[in-house]
């Protein structure tokens, strides 16, 4: 076989690292949804947290709605009375007073609750705020790079794009044929693989005597096992 060995290796050399630019260019896009993805999780944290506040300051207004009500209608209870004539409707009107107390007796006990589970709750929704909006500026840091990134990998692509046709000149057509299929396996091949120790590094198996002297006299050969092209170095 003719000695291109420096020519197929140099266009491996950009076809192998075209072939990892693409492959991660290709993942980008997913770790940029789970970014956005968890962004959108720490606002909705922050938005739960706020509206958990909210549903027990609405509590507590409805406490105290009620504090006044029960208070207002003990005063009208008690205006009305001084008017009474009779004993027994005076009696009901002080049980209705007095049943009202207590109901409101028990409602600033809840109100006094309700109170301190919303300063609570105001003090966590501030520190989870402060720790997601962080997080979230993390992320959009984070995300802005990989955009960077994108652009970065899309250039070094094009670049090596067009470096590549300048790389075949000197390599004879039936062995890029050969190349090119072999580059393109469905197993993500090494076209071009080192013999060391007399082992193939494409699929790691020994080599045969017959395709060890072929390269020892031409210095590219072809593995009997994966067909993959095979060479070593010329100290060896």
């Amino acid at each position: 076989m003719v000695n291109c060995l420096d020519e197929i290796l140099k266009l491996q050399e950009t076809d192998l690292r075209l072939r990892d630019l693409e492959l991660r260019l290709k993942t980008l896009p997913q770790e940029m949804k789970k970014m956005l993805a968890r962004r959108d999780e720490l606002q909705i944290e922050v938005r739960q947290a706020v509206e958990f506040v909210r549903k027990i300051e609405a509590k507590i207004k409805q406490i105290e709605a009620e504090i006044e009500r029960l208070q207002s209608e003990n005063r009208k209870l008690q205006q009305q009375s001084a008017l009474v004539k009779k004993n027994a409707e005076y009696q009901a009107m002080l049980n209705s007073v007095e049943n009202n107390r207590q109901q409101i007796g028990k409602l600033e006990e809840q109100q006094i609750m309700a109170i301190d589970k919303r300063d609570a709750a105001k003090a966590q929704a501030v520190q989870l705020k402060h720790k997601n909006d962080g997080e979230m500026k993390l992320v959009k840091e984070e995300f802005d790079e990989l955009i960077c990134f994108s652009k970065q990998i899309e250039a070094e692509i094009e670049r090596l794009k067009k470096l590549r046709p300048s790389q075949l000149a000197g390599i004879p057509a039936d062995i890029l044929s050969s190349y090119e299929r072999l580059l393109k396996g469905k197993n993500n091949n090494i076209p071009v693989c080192k013999v060391t120790d007399g082992i193939c590094g494409g699929c790691h198996l020994r080599v045969t005597p017959q395709a060890l002297n072929d390269i020892t006299r031409s210095r590219l050969g072809v593995c009997d096992n994966c067909q993959c092209f095979i060479y070593q170095d010329e100290q060896e």
